[in-house]
């Protein structure tokens, strides 16, 4: 108020400056001047008295302003510590530039468990949970850029060190000097759980209507395992899972549905679906007994437990329903309710589908029985008049076979008299010069081939005469008891010489204690000397032939049913549950190629050039005309058994001989 002292000084230098600017563009009179002068003279005089009386009265006025001001200062100072202890809800205040905590009322330490001064000396962040603070930072950020920020959740923790989840409003206020962040809090824990445990419902809910819906909507499993096993996974926070379903009969397990599990682990879950329990279950993975293949498996992969849900039909297991966590879950009453109330909604739906397509299948048998029978009944007619035909050539072609098997008949018999006579003449004869005693040497050398030819030829002879009579079902065999390691011994002491001639060793293995069987003798003989003709032929000089036995079942030879087919397709069929004497007759040859390995069964089958065969036994290149092994073949199919071989280094022939007599002999050749 000193400055208004100057006020006249002030105002007389202002008119003289606009007296001076209006005189220099339009020249005033004296007179003029002077009025002014004369005008503002009392002014000039009054003025400055008015002033100091007026500076009095402001003064007062404004010590008694300034003294409301306080009070209304005070006042709003104590309405507002009352409303920030009123408050319903935690209130915080922190400088927005430092965090520090600046005020928190009554409710805010109550909430958190620490006093005000604890909490004066704490910034913001310090009551979060370590995980929150960055987003804190984050917090305080959007504050600064928007003003405002509603509805943020964070996790706080108390000073006992509990956790509670917290709602934030908050506002920037700016009181010039400092910005600060007013901060409402609530605690919303309570609040979330009852939020969650709602969406929990509903979407247990979700999943019991869609499977409702799936069953009532007609047939299709189509995506309704699927969705159910996506659903129960998001709702229980599990890491993967599987559905394996039951055949009809209970048994055979397949994979259905497989999410985020490997394929070896849904192998394994697969393999124990047969024995899962009929009631839910929680197995712990980690730690399990090593014996345990599932539990092996499973752990590696990272897992630490199993659900197991099973798929229910009125007391009955259809299917299991697998969910696999990386933690160990823990399962409420009510969701283990949830989850077997799943399991029973699943199986109806199976049950349902397999029902269908069970109708859908027997009617459609049902629909193509009736066309097929008005086929039938169109073609019966016709049917009846081709069987009147067929019945005459059947007629007709009897007696052409028997017009044909007397014709063989005689052809036997014409080749028994016609080759044989000749041959023993030959025989004979050469035997004969052999022994005259003007033989020269030469004469000796050409005679002893002509001899040894002709005993060659007749065994030809005698050996194509067998097989053919074996084909023809000619010949009885007499059956009698034998013991196959005496029986084989005195064929082997028969072989000597080729034995000796190839410094060679027959060993019979394991064969003491095996059990008689019935066989013709001389076919047996023929059989197992062929065989080791052929050992001695085709192994090297020095080596040894093995021959070992055993008595086999069925179910042995169904597990070799791919060989035992390739040699001989029937007879598995006929073998039913009898028991065989399999005996092994092995050599150290150089074995035989697989594509030859049916081939040399045949009649006038041998492997190599016919350029190398000739007339020896015992010797490599010693080919004969390929008749033995063929009739070995005939001979142990006679007996109601089979032959076939193996090769690797060197070369395995097995003869399977029955230990109890066939019904009905199999067909030859």
């Amino acid at each position: 108020m000193a400055d208004l002292h100057y006020a006249p000084i002030i105002l007389l230098v202002v008119c003289e400056l606009l007296l001076f600017w209006a005189d220099r563009h339009a020249p005033l009179p004296g007179w003029f001047h002077i009025s002014v002068v004369v005008i503002l003279a009392p002014v000039l005089v009054i003025l400055p008295a008015a002033l100091r009386k007026r500076d009095g009265d402001v003064v007062d006025d404004l010590r008694m302003e300034l003294t409301g001001m306080q009070q209304e200062v005070a006042k709003a100072a104590r309405r507002y510590k009352s409303l920030l202890e009123g408050a319903g809800n935690a209130i915080f205040v922190f400088n927005a530039e430092t965090g520090a905590l600046e005020e928190v009322n009554g409710l805010g330490t109550e909430l958190l468990g620490y006093s005000k001064e604890e909490l004066s000396s704490m910034e913001g962040r310090d009551l979060l949970h370590v995980d929150e603070r960055e987003k804190f930072r984050s917090f305080v950020y959007q504050i600064k850029r928007r003003g405002m920020v509603s509805g943020e959740a964070m996790r706080f923790q108390r000073k006992d060190g509990s956790l509670f989840l917290g709602e934030i409003n908050a506002r920037l206020i700016d009181l010039r000097d400092e910005q600060v962040v007013h901060c409402i809090l609530r605690d919303i824990t309570q609040h979330d759980r009852v939020g969650r445990e709602v969406q929990q419902r509903n979407r247990e809910l979700s999943v019991l209507i869609k499977i409702l819906t799936g069953i009532t909507s007609g047939p299709g499993l189509d995506g309704v395992p699927q969705d159910t096993l996506v659903e129960i996974i998001d709702l229980f926070d599990a890491g993967g899972g599987t559905v394996h379903l039951l055949d009809a009969d209970g048994k055979d397990p397949h994979l259905s549905v497989s999410r985020d599990v490997s394929p070896h682990l849904a192998r394994l879950l697969g393999a124990f679906v047969a024995t899962a329990p009929e009631r839910f279950k929680t197995v712990r993975l980690a730690g399990g007994p090593s014996e345990d293949t599932l539990l092996q498996g499973a752990a590696a992969e990272g897992w630490s437990s199993l659900t197991v849900i099973p798929l229910m039909v009125q007391e009955n297991l259809i299917g299991v329903m697998h969910l696999v966590h990386c933690s160990i879950p823990s399962y409420s009453e009510r969701e283990i309710l949830f989850l077997e109330s799943v399991g029973k909604q699943v199986g109806s739906l199976v049950e349902r589908n397999r029902l269908f397509a069970e109708v859908n299948w027997k009617s459609a048998e049902l629909l193509r029985s009736h066309h097929l029978l008005e086929k039938a009944s169109h073609n019966l007619s016709i049917s009846e008049i081709k069987l009147k035909q067929n019945l005459a050539l059947v007629e007709q072609a009897n007696l052409e076979l028997s017009r044909l098997d007397r014709m063989k008949n005689q052809f036997l018999g014409m080749v028994s008299h016609e080759f044989n006579t000749p041959l023993t003449s030959i025989i004979s004869g050469a035997d004969l010069l052999l022994k005259h005693p003007d033989c020269t040497p030469e004469d000796i050398v050409v005679l002893t081939a002509v001899l040894e030819g002709g005993m060659r030829l007749k065994e030809l002879v005698a050996d194509l005469l067998k097989l053919i009579k074996l084909e023809a079902r000619g010949g009885e065999m007499a059956h009698v008891p034998i013991q196959l390691d005496l029986f084989l011994d005195s064929v082997k002491e028969q072989l000597k010489p080729q034995l000796v001639q190839r410094n060679q060793t027959v060993k019979l293995t394991q064969l003491e204690e095996l059990p008689f069987f019935a066989g013709d003798r001389e076919s047996l003989e023929r059989i197992f000397a062929e065989l080791l003709l052929n050992a001695i032929k085709y192994s090297p000089d020095g080596s040894e032939i093995e021959v070992t036995g055993e008595v086999v079942d069925s179910r042995a030879l169904w597990e070799r049913k791919a060989t035992l087919d390739r040699f001989n397709p029937g007879f598995l069929k006929r073998c039913g549950d009898r028991c065989y004497l399999e005996v092994r007759v092995k050599d150290q040859g150089m074995g035989i190629p697989p594509q030859e390995q049916q081939g040399i069964f045949e009649i006038f089958y041998e492997i190599g050039e016919i350029r190398h065969h000739s007339s020896g036994s015992s010797r490599l290149q010693g080919k004969g005309a390929g008749l033995g092994l063929a009739m070995v073949k005939g001979m142990v199919e006679a007996h109601g058994g089979m032959v076939w071989v193996e090769s690797g280094r060197g070369s395995t022939f097995f003869l399977l001989l029955p230990l109890e007599p066939e019904v009905s002999q199999p067909e030859l050749f």
